[in-house]
């Protein structure tokens, strides 16, 4: 019996990465020099679903030639909502309900079927009917989904994510680091698995990555000298923020084509590094969190309330990423986070109004974190 694989979910870079190594798995480093394997382009645009389909089924049932096997690889296919609308009757099946019955029959013993694409609705008789040749086959089914930024436990799921691609190349990753790229990055495949191949690069013949690496070699952003630079404030470190000043003007005169406010972006960062400490100071309050506590501690309290219906946002941080915060917001009293907010507020208001860019970062770490 031949083999079927679907690589689908919402993820675009990761299903195509995904197809491509599983395509070299099975012909090959050139796949395409290999001609046992015949590829039926689906990300066409010029070509609507129904050629395409058309074109997959007819090399389905064509035996191989001059090989005693065949592989045939429906690429990048992006038109599932567009198939599934297709009428379908007794007299005129749909090109969908064509290619499901061919998956019906036992499939040839020299034929591997494989298919990738975005945009498949796990909801459909096709993709049920897909997941049950799959396992049948001695297949495979895989499905990768973005994670949703609003969920809880999100950011653990994107640390966790970073540390899984660290591994692929023996190399771990310190929190901070890992706090770094997800919060920079966030869920962008694309970008997240070009600094990760970077920091492998730069650490060399070390094991562990680190923020310092981070900091050192991931592409200058606006939100990569946002981070850095609400980080510097939160942590009072007044002499680092004002050595970053003249970076940050020009990486944001750099995307101030891109973002005619890019410099906005700062000081939304700043505001919502100082909204975290806010947070951790109630949260202190709430759960008692002694004075002297440790990231020990943090990761025993977050997995005591794993399944608690509170919503809080503090508990959808990573263990580590919440005691670095609330370890911050202990250097701040009361008054000083009023006082924060007050001149986050005064900073946003002069750079609106086009007042000096330097000026105004100028005092925000003055009224922040002193001289």
């Amino acid at each position: 019996m031949g083999k079927l694989f679907l690589i689908s979910g919402n993820e675009d870079f990761t299903v195509k990465e995904r197809a491509y190594e599983l395509i070299v798995s099975l012909c090959g480093e050139k796949p395409e020099d290999n001609t046992a394997l015949e590829i039926i382009r689906g990300d066409d645009d010029t070509e609507k679903f129904g050629p395409v389909l058309e074109k997959f089924i007819s090399a389905l049932e064509t035996p191989p030639f001059l090989s005693p096997e065949k592989f045939v690889w429906l690429k990048h296919f992006n038109k599932f909502e567009d198939a599934f609308a297709e009428n379908s009757a007794k007299k005129q099946k749909s090109r969908i309900d064509l290619l499901c019955d061919f998956l019906k029959e036992e499939l040839p013993p020299e034929l591997t079927v494989i298919i990738d694409g975005t945009g498949l609705d796990r909801r459909k008789a096709f993709f049920k009917l897909c997941e049950k040749v799959c396992a049948a086959t001695g297949g495979a089914l895989e499905w990768y989904e973005k994670a949703d930024p609003k969920a809880r436990g999100y950011m653990q799921q994107l640390h966790r994510r970073i540390r899984e691609m660290m591994s692929q190349y023996s190399k771990r990753i310190d929190e901070q680091g890992a706090a770094f790229l997800a919060e920079t990055i966030g869920g962008d495949a694309a970008r997240l698995k070009n600094e990760v191949e970077k920091l492998v690069s730069y650490a060399g013949e070390e094991n562990q990555v680190t923020l310092e690496d981070c900091l050192a070699i991931c592409s200058k952003s606006t939100e990569t000298v946002s981070w850095e630079f609400s980080a510097a404030l939160a942590s009072k470190n007044a002499a680092k923020a004002i050595g970053m000043i003249p970076g940050i003007l020009e990486t944001l005169e750099q995307e101030r084509g891109s973002s005619s406010r890019a410099e906005l972006a700062l000081i939304a960062a700043t505001h919502s590094e100082f909204k975290n400490l806010l947070m951790a100071k109630c949260e202190t309050e709430r759960y008692s969190i002694p004075v002297r506590a440790g990231a020990d501690y943090f990761y025993s309290l977050f997995d005591s309330r794993k399944g608690a219906d509170d919503n809080s946002v503090f508990f959808s941080l990573h263990p580590f990423r919440a005691f670095k915060i609330w370890e911050n917001a202990v250097r701040f009293t009361d008054e000083e986070i009023a006082r924060a907010f007050e001149a986050i507020f005064h900073a946003n208001k002069l750079m609106v109004t086009g007042g000096d860019m330097r000026l105004a970062l100028e005092n925000l770490v003055i009224k922040i974190a002193g001289t």
